[in-house]
């Protein structure tokens, strides 16, 4: 997948640059992060702790994932202080929630290698953005999956779409605006009228997975909706578990295309 490709890239690149250094460490060298989700959530946690484990193993490197004990900035860099306690030399933190904890560590661990996911250090009032040296700052074009997903349902045949995204960030909503454009473009092909292709657009406020987003997604399928894209980490289990029980299709922002379980080809 897209993700962890782009993970194990990042890595052939960090320890290149750590070649020179006869350091012995102990402990774990490689350490994960989770944000607010698990690293089996089918999302940003679980794509980055793949890309992890699959370079770790490849290079006989040990690796380790910590969950914070709260979703906070304070919390967040606790977690890097104990990693890096525990022998860290390249850090991982999957999504936008990091770049605040990041702009302190990048310059508390000068030594420490730094990949933070689809986001940029900032200060907590926007009012200073620096990226260090040490820090390897990757952006997805989150738009391009969901032009994709868009585009592929409509081709597919679907007209009654819809989406669910989490909390209404940046990246989730480049996800939503790119799958309005990519079914819009599959309808201009197949010269489909104006209003044939319908989209239910939704936002959970939250990355969980809870009974609400199973509910609301339910509500969907009830409403006619023939296919829901999921863009929100554990939301899309939700998400799925609505999809399953209604026998409907979903669409998966993991993907980066489409979950070939769900949508015939």
């Amino acid at each position: 997948m897209k993700r962890t490709a782009a993970i194990i890239l990042a890595f052939t690149l960090v320890f290149t640059m750590l070649a020179g250094c006869t350091t012995t460490t102990k402990g774990f060298e490689i350490a994960l992060i989770t944000d607010k989700g698990n690293i089996d959530d089918k999302s940003f946690n679980q794509g980055a702790w793949e890309g992890v484990t699959a370079f770790a193993t490849a290079n006989k490197i040990t690796n380790k994932y910590y969950k914070p004990e709260e979703a906070s900035d304070a919390g967040y860099l606790a977690a890097i202080d104990l990693a890096v306690t525990g022998g860290a030399k390249v850090v991982v933190t999957p999504g936008f929630l990091f770049e605040v904890p990041i702009y302190a560590a990048q310059t508390k661990y000068k030594d420490v290698k730094f990949i933070l996911l689809d986001g940029a250090p900032h200060t907590a009032d926007y009012k200073t953005f620096k990226t260090e040296a040490n820090v390897a700052s990757i952006m997805y074009a989150e738009e391009q999956s969901g032009y994709l997903a868009g585009y592929a349902a409509v081709k597919d045949g679907y007209k009654k779409l819809g989406f669910m995204g989490g909390m209404a960030v940046p990246a989730v909503q480049a996800y939503g605006y790119g799958f309005l454009q990519g079914a819009d473009a599959a309808a201009v092909q197949l010269a489909l009228a104006d209003g044939a292709v319908t989209v239910t657009y939704h936002y959970t406020g939250d990355f969980a997975e809870t009974d609400t987003n199973k509910a609301a997604t339910k509500t969907m399928y009830q409403e006619g909706t023939e296919v829901v894209f999921a863009c929100g980490g554990s939301v899309g289990k939700s998400v799925m578990a609505a999809a399953a029980e209604a026998g409907k299709k979903k669409l998966s922002a993991l993907t980066s295309t489409r979950d070939m379980t769900a949508l015939p080809l």
